[in-house]
C-alpha cells in the first residue's frame, strides 16, 4: 500500500468515526507532522477524499470536512429508501440457505449486543447485515450507487443507535427483513426495507441537534 493509499484511510477513518468533525479545517502541514509524510502525500489522500465527497477543498482556504444539512440528509435517505427496498427484493430470491445462516448469525450477535448495550458494535454488525443483502443483489449498478451515498453520510448513520429507544426498535425492523427474505418474499422484503430506511430519516428529522 502507498503512503497516499495509508493516509487516505486513515484520514477517511476518522471522519467517519467523527474524530474529526463536520466542517473542521485539514491543514496540510498539520497533517504531515501527524502522518509523518510530506504534504504532496497529503495533498494527494485530501484529493481522494474530496472525489467522495467526505472533503470540501476551497482555493487559497485548504480543506476542511464537508458537512451536510438536515435537508441534505434527509434527501440522501429518502434516495436510499428507494434503493435499498429495490436492493432487498433483487435480492431475495438469490440468497442460498449458506447466506440466511450467515444473516441470522449476525442478527443473533446484533441480539446480543443490544443485550449488553454494546450499541456501536450493534451498529458495525447492522452494516455486516446489510452487506449480505447487498452482495446477494445482481444489480451491481444499485448496491454501487447506495455504497457511495452510504460512504458519504457514514459519519452520521452511527449516531442514529444512540438514540434511547431507536436500537429496539432497529432490531425489530432487522428481524422482520429476515424473516421476508427466508420466506422468499420478495414484495414484503421491499416494503420492510423501505420502512426501516424511513425509520432512520425519522430518526434524524426528531433528534437534529443531538445528531449534527
Amino acid at each position: 500500500m502507498s503512503k497516499t493509499d495509508s493516509v487516505y484511510k486513515m484520514l477517511k477513518s476518522e471522519i467517519v468515526n467523527g474524530s474529526i468533525k463536520p466542517s473542521q479545517n485539514l491543514p496540510e502541514k498539520e497533517l504531515s507532522e501527524k502522518y509523518e509524510v510530506s504534504r504532496n502525500t497529503i495533498k494527494k489522500a485530501l484529493l481522494m477524499l474530496e472525489k467522495e465527497n467526505l472533503v470540501i477543498i476551497e482555493p487559497n482556504k485548504g480543506a476542511k470536512v464537508r458537512a451536510y444539512s438536515l435537508t441534505e440528509v434527509l434527501e440522501y435517505l429518502e434516495l436510499r429508501a428507494v434503493l435499498e427496498g429495490f436492493i432487498a427484493r433483487s435480492a431475495t430470491i438469490h440468497f442460498t440457505q449458506e447466506k440466511l445462516n450467515e444473516m441470522q448469525e449476525i442478527l443473533n450477535i446484533m441480539k446480543g449486543h443490544l443485550e449488553q448495550n454494546e450499541l456501536l458494535l450493534y451498529s458495525q454488525n447492522n452494516q455486516k447485515f446489510h452487506k449480505v443483502i447487498y452482495d446477494a443483489c445482481p444489480n451491481r449498478t444499485a448496491v454501487e450507487m447506495t455504497l457511495a451515498l452510504k460512504s458519504q453520510m457514514s459519519k452520521y448513520n452511527m449516531k442514529t443507535i444512540l438514540i434511547p429507544g431507536r436500537d429496539a426498535q432497529s432490531f425489530s425492523e432487522h428481524s422482520a427483513i429476515l424473516s421476508a427474505i427466508q420466506n422468499k418474499n420478495a414484495d414484503l422484503a421491499e416494503s420492510l426495507m423501505i420502512l426501516h430506511i424511513h425509520n432512520v430519516r425519522k430518526t434524524f428529522s426528531e433528534n437534529y441537534s443531538f445528531l449534527f
